[in-house]
């Protein structure tokens, strides 16, 4: 914890944790990740576990001190060189439920409203969901002049006399199944510097290069319920989405722990938001029964993207108290301001590249606000060489309140015991982390409340599809080796 030091995982929140080695040390911990997702969607329960075995942290830290050993003014220095992975990105999410009133193209059609067939050219998600005639133009003419602006109605929803589109499958609807795999880990390589002064003051910096690799494969899949004989338009399809993200950024970290008395230490830091450098592909498909003009599939082309995003800064205050050789406890508190990201384009300053990234930036003021962080843990020393530990976290949602999941907290256990021979030592840790959140499978990004209703410009009440709820619990299990030296 940050108010500790000593430990190589303590680095990462306090760099100034480095300055409280007494010795150099090489450690490394393997890790074995597992993760279970369960979803409820329309009251339909469906359930997917992934596992992984990624490397969780590697180090080195030395420790040097003046030829003549004092303890007052400069009683050591020290140096850090490793990697610490910070996530792990590995899930799979399923949902599913049969009768469903609703579709994917609804939220094609509300996107596409008011452009012209040639503009849907600005989203590739919608070009190639219209090339495979999902959904059409409500204006003939707009079928040949490319460049009329017209509203749309898609391949579930038929047309009454006054040419009005309505929801054409009553008995049954849609069976809807999609399947989210996610891949991908965050992680920061670092070089770490710091200073003991009289056994009571410490200080610390770290100078860290941040990676990013992130994927996600999105498949959403519709059949027509078999209560609806009448309707031979289409019978099912499925979209497929496919996004790669690779970053890489620089921050800096710094901290202090002072040690007013030999059981008291109180800790500040301060994380720097990264500067990351982002490439994008994504790319979309559809697969459709019956096929339409003689083709099953289409593709669109691989579309990439790059830009650049300032993540949010950190403020974190720690407390800690030893109970002489028995134990101890700590407690950090973690400000985050996610108001604070931006985004930039990476390539030009055009006037559309200008205004895009504008408004990007100012729907992250709308959506996100500050949070709230605390971590606390305890350690209990039954003898000299054994250390059993328990710890919590609680996380709030960067969302503010009209958004979903603005009030979800997010909560971690961990528990684990140490054990210490002559230079060697062997940490054993069991972490849990548990997330409650809801997902809408579509129009999330028009959602504002899912228990408020919601109306159009014209005072219409507007349906949206109901979301789903999602619990994911994390368990994470790491051996740590170390040698002191």
């Amino acid at each position: 914890m940050g108010a500790l030091g000593g430990d190589y995982s303590s680095i990462g929140i306090n760099p100034a944790g480095i300055a409280v080695y007494r010795s150099s040390e090489f450690s490394f911990t393997p890790s074995l990740h597992i993760n279970s997702t369960n979803s409820d969607y329309y009251g339909t329960a469906a359930n997917d576990e992934k596992m992984s075995f990624p490397l969780q942290q590697v180090g080195f830290v030395g420790t040097y001190k003046p030829v003549r050993e004092t303890t007052d003014g400069l009683v050591s220095t020290h140096f850090a060189i490793g990697y610490n992975r910070s996530n792990s990105f590995n899930k799979t999410t399923f949902f599913q439920h049969n009768g469903v009133e609703s579709s994917l193209l609804d939220e094609f059609v509300y996107q596409a409203d008011g452009l012209s067939t040639s503009q849907l050219d600005w989203s590739p998600r919608l070009r190639v969901a219209y090339d495979s005639f999902l959904f059409d133009p409500l204006n003939e003419a707009a079928k040949t002049d490319e460049n009329l602006p017209t509203a749309y109605y898609h391949a579930f929803e038929d047309l009454d006399e006054a040419g009005e589109p309505f929801w054409g499958l009553d008995n049954g609807g849609l069976n809807q199944r999609r399947l989210l795999t996610e891949k991908g880990y965050a992680g920061d390589f670092h070089i770490s510097g710091g200073a003991n002064f009289s056994n009571s003051f410490y200080i610390g910096g770290t100078l860290g290069v941040a990676t990013h690799n992130y994927s996600k494969e999105v498949q959403h899949s519709e059949e027509v319920n078999p209560g609806n004989t009448h309707w031979d338009y289409l019978n099912n399809y499925t979209f497929d989405e496919s996004l790669s993200t690779n970053a890489i950024g620089v921050n800096l970290k710094v901290g202090t722990i002072f040690k007013p008395t030999n059981a008291l230490r109180l800790g500040f830091a301060f994380h720097s938001p990264t500067m990351y450098a982002i490439d994008e592909e994504f790319e979309y498909a559809t697969h459709l029964e019956p096929g339409f003009a003689d083709y099953n599939s289409y593709y669109s082309v691989i579309q990439e993207f790059s830009y650049n995003l300032r993540t949010p800064y950190k403020l974190i205050g720690s407390f800690a108290y030893i109970f002489g050789a028995s134990g101890l406890i700590s407690l950090d508190y973690e400000f985050t301001d996610y108001t604070s990201m931006r985004f930039k384009s990476s390539s030009s300053n055009s006037v559309d590249d200008v205004e895009f990234f504008s408004d990007l930036n100012n729907q992250v003021q709308e959506t996100f606000t500050s949070t709230h962080n605390l971590r606390i843990g305890a350690e209990v020393k039954p003898t000299e060489v054994l250390s059993l530990r328990g710890g919590a976290a609680l996380y709030q949602s960067p969302y503010n309140s009209n958004y979903l999941n603005s009030n979800d907290t997010f909560y971690s256990f961990s528990g684990g015991l140490g054990y210490r021979m002559n230079n060697m030592y062997i940490d054993l840790a069991y972490m849990l982390r548990r997330e409650k959140y809801i997902q809408s499978l579509y129009y999330s990004g028009f959602v504002a409340n899912i228990e408020q209703d919601i109306y159009n410009e014209t005072g219409e009440l507007v349906e949206f599809q109901k979301p789903a709820e999602v619990v994911s619990n994390n368990h994470q299990v790491a051996v740590t080796l170390g040698w002191r030296f």
